[in-house]
């Protein structure tokens, strides 16, 4: 899903995403994002955690948890909205 617009608000020394609200063209909240529980991933300290809940049903919460953070080299083909429908994820 694409948004129309997303405030960001980024810790002022790490500069790390701590909260994201992310909007449609409309101006509604479609979404407000916590970025938590940082972590030592691959040499810099990163979010293992996010906390993503609803904007039109704040009841609506979904708990994102990340781990064995890895680099990889990513085709550009996959930020092509039309290549999802091919998408096999690994």
């Amino acid at each position: 899903m694409t948004y129309d617009h997303i405030e960001m608000w980024l810790d002022f020394e790490t500069h790390g995403p701590i909260k994201a609200k992310f909007y449609s063209e409309s101006g509604a909240l479609l979404k407000t994002a916590y970025y938590r529980r940082y972590q030592k991933e691959l040499g810099v300290e990163r979010p293992t955690e996010m906390v993503i809940i609803d904007g039109l049903n704040p009841k609506w919460v979904t708990v994102m948890r990340y781990s064995d953070y890895q680099l990889r080299s990513i085709p550009d083909a996959w930020y092509q909205r039309d290549y999802l429908p091919r998408f096999k994820g690994e």
